[in-house]
């Protein structure tokens, strides 16, 4: 008998489009820009994922995708099997407290005065 283990994370088809205006009293939509693309991974117990791209090519946004900082444009992101698009409130709140991403600027994300251990020991502890 197998079982089968869910992902922590899973993100299909995964697009995020930001619109292009142009003026201030007569606004025109001047098309897209596709930050995201169709990105899908899957990120299953006890495996680490890390992001790497040259600059602009959408790595934050798919973070900040997950995260809900920014709206996907498609796509479906599970965390433990429950669709992230449906979270919201508290239930977002706690989301985001068990998910962690770092961004491109560690200076801004890590903080320098802690060291290594005790920065990936914090949430467990809290």
């Amino acid at each position: 008998m197998t079982t089968e283990v869910k992902p922590v994370l899973e993100i299909r088809d995964l697009k995020v489009h930001f619109q292009v205006n142009r003026g201030i009293v007569f606004v025109r939509n001047k098309g897209s820009v596709k930050a995201v693309d169709g990105v899908s991974l899957k990120i299953d117990p006890r495996e680490t994922l890390g992001l790497v791209g040259e600059s602009g090519s959408g790595k934050t946004t798919v973070g900040k995708a997950v995260i809900r900082l920014v709206n996907p444009t498609d796509g479906e992101i599970d965390f433990q099997g429950e669709r992230v698009s449906g979270l919201s409130g508290g239930a977002l709140r706690e989301f985001r407290k068990r998910v962690g991403v770092v961004f491109q600027d560690p200076f801004g994300s890590l903080d320098p005065r802690m060291s290594a251990e005790r920065i990936i020991a914090e949430p467990l502890v809290t």
